[in-house]
């Protein structure tokens, strides 16, 4: 059995640094976040993305998953965090081969964050199908006594967002709501690349926000 070290947490979530209220508590090791492009994406040049972090954020320490981490670092030193673009079960959760993801399930995360879904097609979805595959895309990758958070995608999308909150209802995960975020043009790097694509993804501004609102669930669950 894994040990596990209890911290008083009291993080900064405020974007200009101040710090929250003393938190309740937490028991947490490893984080594992899965994602898309907002989460991270390697160079492509082809769509005007130099850069090897979460688009479109203008420094790696910028995105939202480094945030994140650096806060609750701050707090939890000897805490690990990974994160992988799983943007492959996206486009083919029907018939997705979890075994290429063996390392992140080999991670043995206690607290798994889903951020994802803009990629899914709607006509891809039916009944409740991809809601199900994302339980048991979970079920692969973390213990059945790991804590899920899960958010909503950032650009509305009803009907994807019907899937994710019926998976959160379906298995007690946490839902963190980000669509809002998406409808604010200052929220999104529009006009700072050479694609409206990677313009419309996060800038900093947007990432911090993100960040956030999963610290705060994380620490007052």
């Amino acid at each position: 059995m894994r040990c596990v070290f209890r911290y008083f947490l009291v993080l900064a979530v405020g974007l200009a640094g101040c710090e929250s209220d003393e938190a309740p508590p937490v028991a947490i090791e490893r984080i594992l976040v899965i994602g898309n492009s907002i989460t991270y994406h390697p160079p492509e040049p082809a769509i005007g993305w130099n850069a090897d972090w979460g688009m479109a954020a203008s420094s790696p320490e910028r995105d939202y998953f480094s945030r994140l981490k650096d806060s609750l670092q701050l707090h939890m030193p000897d805490l690990e965090m990974i994160r992988e673009n799983v943007f492959p079960f996206e486009r083919s959760f029907a018939s997705l081969d979890q075994s290429q993801y063996q390392e992140l399930r080999e991670f043995d995360a206690d607290l798994l964050v889903i951020r994802l879904g803009e990629n899914v097609s709607p006509s891809a979805l039916r009944e409740w199908n991809f809601s199900e595959a994302l339980q048991d895309f979970s079920a692969y990758l973390v213990p059945s006594e790991a804590r899920v958070i899960l958010t909503t995608t950032f650009w509305p999308n009803p009907e994807v967002n019907q899937h994710l909150r019926h998976a959160a209802s379906q298995q007690g995960w946490e839902v963190v709501e980000l669509s809002d975020l998406g409808q604010e043009a200052r929220y999104m790097a529009l006009g700072d690349f050479s694609t409206e694509s990677v313009g419309r993804h996060p800038n900093d501004l947007g990432m911090a926000v993100i960040s956030q609102r999963l610290t705060r669930q994380i620490l007052n669950p």
